[in-house]
């Protein structure tokens, strides 16, 4: 008690000091070029002064100083900081232009905010937020890619039920690794943000910038910052744009006259009787095309969105309002996705020291994506697999099979495919979600630079799904039965940060402590229940109480909790030298309770060298050396009971009746009570600068990001009869190398703004010690293609999720190559014939087997980049991002099925039409034949690794600003832009398939394509 008591009175003495002060420095902050107020702007002395302050509602500031002259800096995020000078009593009218990648903006971190030039840490801005509402964007993770040096957005195909994955300087783990989102302050696990909800957006990627944040930071922090009123009357703005979206570079089926020659010829080369069904004679109706089924499966969506804003402050508060809505159909017959979403934003200011607010943010969305990661199923390779024959509905309206009924004797020679059409647009889906994200905050102004800020956070999710499958009578993949499957999930959180912060300037010293004690809980359940046997399929009877049979229902709960303290401190002397440390106890419910709570420390400094003495250079304004260290629990990675164990059900037979009528309970899984926290370590290195009067800025980092105690399924000891526990197994370490510059310059009326970036990304595993006991140094993965190709390692020494592959050398051309492919006199591939491939025997034992595996490249980049560009000329706008990935390579799973007619008589790529033969022998795809004796198809090689770098043009956008004295007559303050936009217009690639970007671990059987999307809308304000 006594020390809080003298630091108490301390702080009391200097708010005492800093009255004494003699000169008055007040005036007002507004926004250059509508020169509308700024409050919450900060206004900081330099030299020897005592305290800063911010802006209130009205831009105005009132600041006492000791010192009767010297210079003020005045700075707010987002926004071109400038320093002015006073002497003696002064007023100041400031005038803050946007800020376009400028070292003296003002960035968010965790708990607070910093000018960018004070940082110690990795910290990336993202620009170009203001032309977010022009993007057919559905998620700040789409606009994200290509913007900031070391992120990488993986987008999991097109489909629109999907969402990018953000992965923060490299994969370090083989469990999650999104990065935590913080939402005005405070963790967020709901939907993505509605992203004209967005102002600004930070990226914490190091240790020691995310630390604060602790066990769920583990894969860096995205920090976003919600709009919120400015003052003034009420402003009311409205974005709308709608568009279409178009499939490219979609593959091409055999017709089907095609289909049947390429099955005789592939009969022909492997010495089999020709089927009757492609006997034109036998079948006619088998040799005229009547569908081109990805000309039916794909077609042009349509993209729509609206949004309101209403915003507005008072002296005593402020508030906004939005309502956006979002219709976006799918490339895919039948997917898509639809979002309603609403936000509620307030700050009442009770008094100079008391403030309270909330903001409210409620979502409804549904989506119908489709499956098109499966080689058996999907809905584009069973496109492919349809006979060019059949129609899609027969006479009756009905989906038509790969036969006619009266030509059912031919049905098995086209294969078990399903209809695609009917795929996509048989089942009812109705899949709702609905979240609910509310923060109530009290700030309480102690006293001039202590401040103590509670917030509250509750966050609520429920998800209902219902899909009704009727019965595939047709032809080819028949099923006579049909399912309705129901379950429904309810989840809800709370969050209560409590944080002191206390900041204060003393002479030529600037402290920032800030302290929080954080806790949240979590608790889930879920109810699954399916059912057969409709005796009806008409909407009125797809309930569950109309089944004839049931299956066992399944349930899911959990609860989960996690408190936290933190401590931070934040240093500075003379603006020159920096330091910042910060403690975090973390303690989990995941873990047994000798390891719950583990400590996680990080410390950083910087040195701007551009502020010494013998630093004179006019052309470089700011020069600064960054160093960081840090580690951070990952809570990601650990099951919600992983230390416990887990119990089962299932239904058994018992007794002489041999009926499943008896409920068994048993242990599903080994148990692991020493199980530990998932450490994440990083090391940082950087460098910034500011060059031209901040015209230029650049920004260097070399990172080491290493994961400890990896935490994975360990191996299965069969003696058990259980599934292994899970362990610490393993480290990873990333490495790289970051570098982004900016340029911004004023030329007339010309504005000009550019910025590149790119990353250099090395992963590897390091090792997998407590992985098992018998010193097995890699990890199997079981990624597939028709449970025949297993092409995914990882191994130590490699990269996570390697390919691991037979090399491919080329094509035999003669039996002359074949013979002379030997080993002590034997033939290595004693099935080839000339037009097979021929591959490596790499450990030289005559023969070709999976022994002859090699490790090769990753669907992990090696190399990102991104350029935007951003013109304003006389109302005029443009702006571009180019964005690309090199040193990518896609399993190319697709050629399995797509190009081989040994398999169930699917039909083929019409680039099959290209394979060897005597007369067509430049060309990779091997001969034709109903049998892959050589298992040039069966054999996981590196004939299906694919180089898949790509420069893709990711938007280009054009608008027009209205003069204001057009809009008068509207309003005093409206303005008026309308624009033209497109994503994804053009992809620079050598990948043969139809997207480079194929998501996952990099597997590609005919993943659903992005789309190129062409909108038009406008941005109107009152």
């Amino acid at each position: 008690m006594k020390k809080i008591y003298y630091l108490l009175t301390a702080l009391w003495c200097l708010a005492i000091f800093s009255a004494q002060a003699q000169t008055v420095v007040e005036g007002t902050v507004y926004s250059n070029p509508n020169q509308e107020p700024v409050p919450g702007a900060s206004i900081v002395p330099a030299g020897n002064t005592n305290q800063g302050t911010i802006t209130d509602i009205d831009g105005k500031f009132s600041l006492s100083l000791s010192e009767s002259s010297g210079t003020v800096t005045v700075s707010f995020i987002g926004m071109q900081s400038q320093t002015l000078p006073y002497n003696g009593n002064t007023e100041l009218n400031v005038y803050l232009e946007e800020s376009v990648f400028n070292m003296d903006e003002v960035v968010m971190i965790g708990y607070g905010t910093s000018r960018r030039e004070n940082l110690t840490s990795s910290v990336s801005s993202v620009a170009g937020l203001d032309k977010i509402n022009s993007r057919p964007v559905t998620n700040l993770n789409d606009f994200l890619q290509g913007s900031v040096a070391g992120v990488t957005v993986l987008q999991q195909g097109g489909d629109p039920s999907q969402e990018g994955l953000v992965v923060i300087r490299g994969i370090g783990s083989l469990s999650d690794e999104r990065p935590l989102t913080v939402v005005d302050g405070m963790p967020y696990y709901g939907p993505p943000i509605n992203p004209n909800d967005i102002e600004s957006v930070s990226i914490l990627k190091d240790a020691s910038a995310a630390a604060i944040y602790g066990a769920q930071a583990a894969s860096g922090v995205i920090v976003i910052k919600t709009k919120e009123g400015a003052f003034g009357k009420p402003v009311v703005t409205f974005d709308v744009y709608s568009g279409t979206q178009k499939a490219s570079n979609l593959p091409t089926p055999l017709n089907a006259k095609q289909q049947a020659d390429v099955y005789n010829l592939a009969a022909d080369n492997a010495g089999a009787a020709r089927q009757a069904a492609h006997d034109g004679s036998q079948n006619p109706w088998g040799q005229t095309t009547r569908t081109n089924w990805m000309e039916e499966i794909f077609r042009t969506a349509a993209v729509y969105s609206a949004n309101v804003n209403v915003s507005g402050a008072s002296e005593s508060a402020n508030y906004m309002g939005s309502f956006g809505y979002l219709n976006k159909e799918g490339l895919l017959q039948g997917t898509g996705f639809e979002r309603y979403a609403f936000r509620l934003k307030t700050d009442f200011h009770l008094s100079d020291k008391v403030t309270i607010g909330e903001n409210i943010y409620f979502t409804r969305s549904t989506s119908v994506g489709t499956n098109s990661s499966s080689s058996y199923s999907g809905s584009i390779i069973s496109a492919l697999y349809m006979p060019s024959a059949a129609p899609v509905y027969d006479e009756n309206g009905v989906f038509h099979g790969v036969v006619p009924y009266e030509l059912s004797q031919f049905a098995g020679t086209y294969g078990d495919v399903y209809n695609p059409m009917g795929l996509l647009l048989r089942p009812t889906t109705n899949n709702p979600t609905t979240n609910l994200n509310s923060n109530t905050y009290l700030n309480y102004e102690i006293i001039p630079g202590l401040s103590f800020r509670s917030t509250f956070s509750y966050n609520i999710n429920m998800s209902n799904n219902k899909q009704f499958s009727p019965r595939i009578p047709e032809l080819g993949r028949t099923n006579l039965q049909n399912y309705l499957y129901q379950g429904s999930s309810n989840t809800q959180r709370w969050i209560w940060d409590n944080q002191v912060s206390f900041q204060r300037r003393f002479g030529l010293h600037d402290l920032n402590v800030t302290a929080v004690y954080s806790s949240q809980f979590t608790k889930s359940e879920s109810y699954f229940q399916e059912g057969r046997g409709f005796s009806s399929e008409e909407p009125f009877n797809q309930y569950m109480s109309n089944a004839e049979e049931f299956m066992t229902p399944t349930t899911g709960v959990y609860e989960d909790a996690l408190t936290s303290a933190i401590g931070r401190v934040m240093y500075n002397y003379d603006d020159k030298y920096f330091i910042a440390g910060s403690v975090r106890r973390d303690e989990t419910s995941r873990l047994a309770i000798q390891n719950q709570s583990s400590v996680f420390p990080a410390v950083s400094g910087a040195w701007k060298i551009s502020g010494e003495d013998f630093f004179n250079n006019e052309a470089v304004n700011i020069l600064k050396l960054r160093a960081s260290w840090g580690q951070i629990g990952n809570i990601n990675s650990v099951g919600y009971y992983s230390f416990d164990v887990p119990l089962g059900t299932q239904t058994v037979i018992l007794g002489q009746e041999a009926s499943l009528d008896y409920r068994a309970v048993y242990a599903n899984r080994q148990s692991n009570p020493d199980l530990k926290w998932e450490i994440s370590e990083s090391t940082n290195i950087g460098l910034d600068a500011g060059l031209f009067d901040n015209k230029i800025d650049l920004t260097l980092d070399y990172f080491v990001k290493t994961t400890k105690g990896m935490i994975l399924p360990g191996l299965e000891d069969l003696h058990q009869g259980t599934t292994a526990a899970d362990v610490n197994g393993g480290e990873v370490r990333n490495t790289g190398l970051e570098f982004s510059a900016g340029y911004f310059t004023q030329a007339g009326e010309f504005n000009i703004g550019a910025r590149g970036n790119f990353s250099i990304i090395n992963n590897e595993l390091m090792n997998l010690d407590g992985y098992n006991k018998s010193n097995i140094n890699f990890i199997a993965h079981s990624d597939e293609v028709r449970s025949t190709l297993y092409p995914y390692r990882s191994e130590v020494g490699q990269s996570l999720y390697s390919t691991f592959l037979v090399p491919y050398e080329g094509i035999f051309q003669s039996q002359s190559e074949i013979d002379a492919h030997v080993k002590d006199g034997t033939l290595i591939q004693p099935n080839a014939k000339p037009g097979d491939f021929k591959f490596t025997d790499v450990n030289n034992d005559g023969k070709i087997t999976d022994e002859d595996k090699v490790f090769m490249e990753s669907y992990l980049p090696d190399f990102t980049y991104g350029f935007n560009l951003s013109v304003d000329y006389k109302g005029f706008d443009l702006s571009m991002i180019l964005q690309g990935v090199a040193g990518v390579k896609v399993f190319n799973g697709y050629k399995y099925t797509a190009l081989n007619a040994s398999q169930s008589g699917y039909n083929l790529d019409n680039r099959v039409l290209d394979a060897w033969t005597t007369e067509n022998t430049d060309t990779d795809i091997p001969r034709i034949s109903t049998k892959d004796d050589n298992r040039n198809f069966g054999t996981a090689s590196s004939w299906y690794l694919e180089e898949a770098s790509y420069m893709r043009l990711k938007n280009l956008t054009v608008g027009y600003t209205f003069p204001q004295q057009i809009l008068k007559n509207v309003g005093e303050n409206s303005s008026l832009r309308v624009y033209i936009s497109t994503e994804n217009l053009f992809t620079i690639t050598k990948y043969s398939g139809m997207d480079p970007e194929v998501g996952g671990k990099g597997m590609d059987v005919g993943r659903y394509p992005l789309p190129k999307t062409f909108t038009a809308g406008l941005s109107l304000t009152l």
